[in-house]
């Protein structure tokens, strides 16, 4: 037996021995350590990566660093980096699109960014964008605005508790014109969980030859997407939120009537033997295949409990922290309430409660009650992401701190009226 042979033997031992099976929701919450220690609600913002794929990690780093490195080329050693072929088309299948249209970026903000840097902008160029979209997302346009000369159209899509689909498509259909070059949408809102018809707001774009990207950072992984189906010509996301797979991986998928023009990073024609497709016009030098295998690796944790399962999962846990925080005086969801309107993402606003109060709010169910949450500046709220390894249990922890706190920090105006005796009236 060869050195080679002996290292790939022993590494596949190993992994069969280390890779814990994850078949449903109780399973994956075993496989997560940071439940023993806390009430983790923060996976909008990223994950806890499952045991299981950090030890699979492990064991590919060594692989690619004691065995394929040995072998001197990718040809002479393929299997390793067959494998992380294989990855891609694990992510594509994932999001119903080919792996050819299919390209790996660090995050959704730096994907996002090599999709509008693909067009060639102009000053007088018009950008066009939901109110809702990521600070990021606001952050790129002011530097457009800036650097080039390109000017942006915001428009609104209404309050979070009575948002409602088709009158942000109205906004959509009276102020959208041929004159905007690219319109960027989020699939789900970070601030509040509004879900956005990007599908219906896709079509109105392509009719007046507006060219559309879809920020699905906060949707895939949370209910099942079909990013074929919404046709865009562009859609972001990352790895590290619902998918649960490491930081550093996010994907850009480039419809294939993009391919012509697109081109950010200004490759050759005959880059890469003339092969065109999302990937040699947009990964440049060495990629982190660890990273990519990692989050394959996720993925089919997901895929093997069930992506409808989890979302049925998702559905009831928010139902039921929304039902809990009606009861809580002071205490209101900012988004809408329906799952067909939303998500697993409730953001939570206090009567009276500014800006500093929220922040306190944050820090006392982290450190009093181990509870994890984030504070949401552009609503000024806090935020609760529900995920597949959340249970009932940490809901009503969450509610009962709740009760504790929020007298504290809402407004005392509130509390002193539901003091008062009650008149008979």
């Amino acid at each position: 037996m060869d050195c080679k042979t002996h290292w790939i033997r022993r590494l596949l031992n190993k992994a069969n021995c280390s890779t814990m099976l994850i078949k449903t929701v109780d399973d994956l919450r075993a496989d997560l350590p940071i439940t023993q220690k806390c009430a983790y609600l923060q996976t909008g913002s990223y994950s806890p990566v499952p045991a299981s794929t950090q030890r699979y990690m492990a064991e590919m780093l060594i692989e690619e660093n004691e065995v394929a490195l040995t072998a001197g080329s990718k040809a002479e050693y393929s299997d390793f980096y067959q494998r992380a072929d294989v990855a891609r088309q694990t992510l594509a299948g994932l999001l119903g699109v080919s792996a050819d249209e299919v390209a790996y970026s660090t995050n959704t903000t730096t994907a996002t960014r090599l999709a509008v840097r693909s067009l060639d902008w102009r000053a007088g160029d018009k950008l066009a964008l939901s109110d809702v979209e990521h600070a990021s997302t606001f952050d790129m346009a002011r530097g457009m605005q800036k650097q080039v000369g390109v000017t942006t159209t915001i428009f609104p899509s209404g309050e979070g508790p009575t948002f409602s689909p088709d009158y942000f498509l109205d906004q959509l259909a009276r102020g959208l014109t041929r004159d905007h070059r690219l319109l960027i949408l989020c699939q789900v809102a970070n601030t509040d969980g509004r879900r956005l018809p990007v599908q219906e707001a896709v079509q109105i774009a392509r009719s007046r030859g507006v060219k559309t990207l879809i920020d699905g950072a906060q949707a895939v992984g949370v209910f099942p997407v079909d990013v074929a189906a919404i046709d865009a010509d562009f859609y972001t996301g990352s790895l590290h939120k619902w998918l649960m797979g490491p930081a550093g991986v996010g994907f850009l998928v480039v419809n294939h009537r993009q391919w012509a023009e697109y081109n950010p990073n200004w490759q050759p024609p005959d880059a890469k033997d003339g092969l065109v497709n999302a990937a040699t016009r947009s990964e440049l030098g060495t990629p982190n295949y660890v990273l990519r295998l990692g989050a394959a690796h996720s993925i089919e944790n997901l895929k093997r409990i069930g992506l409808t399962g989890i979302e049925t999962h998702l559905r009831e846990l928010t139902a039921y922290l929304r039902r809990g925080v009606r009861v809580i005086p002071g205490v209101a969801n900012c988004g809408p309430d329906g799952w067909e309107l939303s998500s697993s993402i409730t953001t939570l606003q206090f009567d009276g409660a500014d800006a500093d109060a929220c922040k306190r709010l944050v820090a006392q169910l982290r450190e009093r009650f181990s509870i994890v949450t984030k504070f949401r500046p552009e609503v000024c709220g806090v935020r609760v992401a529900v995920a597949a390894f959340n249970t009932i249990d940490e809901i009503d922890r969450l509610l009962q701190a709740l009760k504790v706190l929020v007298p504290t920090i809402c407004s005392r105006r509130l509390f002193a009226r539901l003091d008062q005796p009650s008149s008979g009236l």
